[in-house]
């Protein structure tokens, strides 16, 4: 269908009810000229990305149809919207190509980018084409709807060389370019964000004042439009016989493929709905639930639309649901199966093997550091054991020995501990039983009265963590007896040929009362071969991998631990790895071995580590938050060392085993509560106003070097310390001169020679942030000779400009809006397009700061 032969087209722009014909051709005219432009973009995206279903002018022309049934007959929507409608249409999947992301080397040259690839280089695929394929396009569907809100601003270029931007008519880009495009962007929004664009945007000068746009309005159109476009035109036959597509693509084409286009349901005109022109076999289960899949998309979008718009007082759509969208059994007598039926099946169980190897291996934790992973969740369970112990025992001080031997060609890790030891009840209810832990249970509080009580606090918060043991293991021993009970008492759990679901229990007779469990386990070669230098990889590029001693990744494993930790290798001595930490004192030699020890700094970077750490470990102190202990650490000062390794995270005292790319913040261990059951511990969570202070303080008092005025204000920011009286920043003028201002001295010459500031901003952020990427000398070629460029240090959230910044609340612009008031300065911030060049290619706009 013609889409100028639809109910939005004919009830907005081309609808003769409204008057004032000459500006109604003059969005027709001008409509007919995006479309032009927009196709000649839009036909690439097939050239690009082969297995996407169909996105060319054709898909966009039918948003037209599909808006009019969602919308119903009477919904009103007058000329201006129904341009920035169309226009919205045009553009929202337009960056789904190369050209309108800018190239595809931009595209590579983007920090997604490097993280997609980063996790594809990892994945079996049969050629480096198919993984640069796979990165492309999860870049460029995760970036499209931000990219296409800077669209009406990029220039195109045709064969001929002749360029054009997207919307040629000057003014109506100008005026309505940013509001179309964020409109396009919105389709990728979540609901909440779309409410932000407001409910009426002013007509522009030269139009009816009546015709007001409605930017929410116009979003919900487009992607309720959007997710209901999924008939056979966006799977024509002909592509889908033409095209090798596998996998989950090929579902995606059979389903779109065989579905009727979107209709009014006539026995009900509240819904809408979707039927299949041809049935679905058996083989096509899977590409019937996508079909499913995307008509409960489509039902979802049209109930939280309707709710925005209610809430807004805006008129709702005539569509508010999808008939069958429901249940599968419902949907399946309009979307027809052939000689099966979907049905909605109660969630159950029914392997629990498969399960438990899913969430308690390698689909949690991921596939490397196996070892590390599986002794830091077995010592976890042992030194909550100990310091259940303690609560019980308060002159008991505990330990845990780790070891590992080779016998008969075969590896074998024993993990012990003296701990609170196992009963056979909770052997079999709880580290039998996936997911379930001990110490939240009634059973804790039975066998242990008072514990929960106490204050004890254990690590463990998941019951899963044993498991991961199967990921490396061919067989595994549990040896325990709680430790108030006898030798008599002692209970052996075995799996011999690893996990099974019916292991062996069996009673014995300890010999030793210097442990409560013990947990041995043979290392299975196929999946993972120890070795006693482990490979340390950064990273970050161009910097080496490096060894270190297994002993020593056991010490940065336990950096923050509050038990005494030994290891054996072999017939080697038994050795102390690790001490607790609560008995390390601040300022010692021990605490200085113990930083050197956790941040592997003897093992790579020459001297500069342990030098670093020789020249400052007495300055770390201890971290609370409301009376909390969160470790200790110290603010890092070895500025543009990028693997430093300095910043080590824990869960409860247990490394995450991940660590700062680039600057890392502090020196020392942080305790974090975990974010998951892998235990990723988010440092940002704590509150660390208290230290930093204190951290500041220690500094000032030992003198700040010039470089540390330079680049503290980058970490002290966040938490609202105020060093404007001894910060320093650095600008570039226009002959190219790099110039070091005290930032105070800076505003008074500013003010004195009549220069202003430029703080160019972020080309591909969202939010207000000064663009890290800045392509200096290109930016000078644009500057004026009464101009100051600002230079960015490192790349973090000191380069916010917000006023009312949560995260950064002294981010650079209010430090210096700070540092005016208290030298009695005006400032004026202008915002500029187009002032400055990213290194990315774009063109950034330029807050320009007057001081008067």
């Amino acid at each position: 269908m013609d889409y100028k032969e639809t109910i939005l087209w004919k009830k907005s722009i081309d609808n003769t009810e409204y008057k004032n014909d000459s500006q109604r051709e003059e969005l027709r005219q001008a409509f007919f000229r995006v479309r032009d432009n927009a196709r000649f973009i839009l036909d690439k995206i097939r050239n690009d990305f082969p297995s996407l279903t169909v996105h060319d002018i054709s898909h966009v022309d039918s948003l037209w149809q599909v808006g009019s049934v969602i919308t119903g007959d009477a919904y009103e929507i007058n000329p201006l919207e129904g341009f920035v409608l169309g226009c919205a249409f045009l553009m929202h999947d337009a960056v789904l190509s190369f050209e309108a992301a800018g190239g595809q080397e931009r595209l590579r040259e983007t920090i997604e980018w490097k993280d997609y690839y980063a996790d594809y280089k990892e994945k079996d695929y049969s050629t480096e084409e198919i993984r640069l394929y796979e990165t492309d396009f999860c870049t460029i569907r995760l970036l499209h709807a931000k990219y296409a809100e800077q669209l009406y601003k990029q220039l195109f270029e045709k064969e001929d060389g002749s360029r054009f931007y997207i919307i040629e008519d000057e003014s109506l880009r100008i005026h309505l370019g940013e509001i179309i495009c964020k409109i396009a962007a919105s389709h990728h929004w979540d609901i909440d964000d779309v409410e932000k664009l407001g409910c009426q945007f002013s007509a522009i000068s030269g139009f009816p004042r009546e015709w007001r746009i409605n930017p929410i309005k116009l979003a919900c159109i487009l992607r309720c439009a959007d997710a209901g476009h999924i008939d056979a035109g966006r799977a024509p036959d002909y592509f889908l016989k033409l095209l090798d597509i596998n996998g989950v693509s090929r579902n995606h084409w059979i389903a779109q493929n065989r579905l009727s286009q979107i209709d009014t349901d006539l026995r009900d005109d509240s819904k809408v709905i979707i039927r299949s022109n041809m049935k679905f076999g058996e083989e096509d289960f899977a590409a019937w639930n996508v079909a499913y899949d995307a008509v409960c998309v489509l039902d979802h979008e049209l109930k939280v639309s309707n709710e925005l718009l209610k809430r807004n007082n805006i008129c709702e759509f005539q569509a508010h649901s999808v008939t069958g969208a429901d249940s599968q059994e419902h949907l399946c007598q309009y979307i027809e199966t052939d000689g099966w039926m979907p049905c909605n099946a109660s969630v159950h169980i029914s392997n629990i093997e498969g399960l438990i190897n899913n969430l308690g291996g390698e689909k949690l934790y991921g596939s490397e550091h196996k070892l590390e992973i599986v002794l830091r969740e077995l010592i976890q369970n042992g030194r909550d054991a100990v310091c259940a112990r303690r609560m019980i025992d308060e002159d008991f001080e505990g330990k845990i020995n780790v070891s590992i031997e080779k016998k008969e060609d075969i590896t074998w890790v024993t993990v012990k501990d003296n701990g609170i030891g196992m009963s056979l009840l909770s052997l079999k209810e709880y580290l039998l039983n996936f997911g379930c832990s001990f110490w939240a249970s009634d059973l804790a509080k039975r066998e242990f009265p008072g514990l929960n009580s106490s204050g004890y606090k254990s690590i463990g918060q998941f019951g899963i963590g044993f498991y991961s043991i199967f990921m490396i293991a061919s067989e595994v021993h549990v040896e325990t007896r709680r430790f108030d009970k006898g030798f008599e008492d002692t209970y052996v759990l075995k799996f011999p040929k690893g996990l099974c679901l019916h292991p062996i229990i069996s009673k014995a007779r300890s010999n030793s009362s210097s442990y409560s469990t013990v947990v041995r386990f043979s290392i299975d070669e196929t999946k993972y071969k120890w070795k006693s230098e482990v490979e340390i990889k950064p990273g970050i590029y161009g910097e080496n991998p490096f060894k270190v001693p297994f002993s020593v990744v056991l010490s940065n494993l336990t950096s923050g631990l509050d038990v005494d930790v030994f290891y054996k290798e072999g017939e080697a001595t038994e050795k102390t790895i690790h001490s607790d930490i609560a008995k390390i004192a601040i300022g010692s030699e021990q605490m200085k071995e113990w930083l050197k020890d956790i941040t592997y700094a003897k093992y790579h970077g020459g001297n500069l580590y342990t030098e670093y750490i020789e020249s400052n470990y007495k300055r770390l102190t201890k971290i609370y938050s409301e009376g909390k202990y969160y470790g200790i650490a110290a603010i890092n000062t070895l500025w543009q060392a990028n693997a430093s390794f300095f910043d080590v995270t824990t869960v409860g005292g247990l490394s995450t085993l991940s660590h700062a790319s680039g600057d890392a913040e502090f020196l020392g261990c942080i305790i974090a509560e975990p974010n998951t059951a892998k235990r990723d511990g988010n440092v940002k969570k704590i509150d660390k106003k208290e230290w930093a202070v204190e951290q500041y303080s220690l500094l000032c008092k030992n003198g700040l070097s010039e470089i540390d005025r330079l680049r503290l204000p980058y970490v002290l920011g966040q938490y609202n310390i105020d060093m404007t009286d001894n910060m320093l920043v650095r600008i570039i003028s226009k002959m190219g001169k790099v110039l070091l201002f005290q930032l105070k001295d800076l505003l008074v010459h500013a003010k004195k020679n009549k220069l202003k500031i430029l703080f160019a901003l972020s080309s591909y952020s969202m939010s207000d942030r000064i663009e890290n990427y800045l392509d200096y000398e290109r930016s000078r070629e644009m500057m004026s000779e009464d101009e100051l460029l600002f230079v960015v240090e490192t790349n973090c959230n000191f380069l916010n400009i917000k006023e009312d910044d949560k995260e950064f609340p002294l981010n650079i612009m209010n430090c210096i809006r700070l540092l005016s008031k208290k030298l009695s300065l005006e400032l004026s911030e202008t915002m500029v397009d187009e002032r400055a060049v990213s290194r990315l290619g774009d063109k950034c706009k330029v807050l320009v700061l007057s001081i008067m």
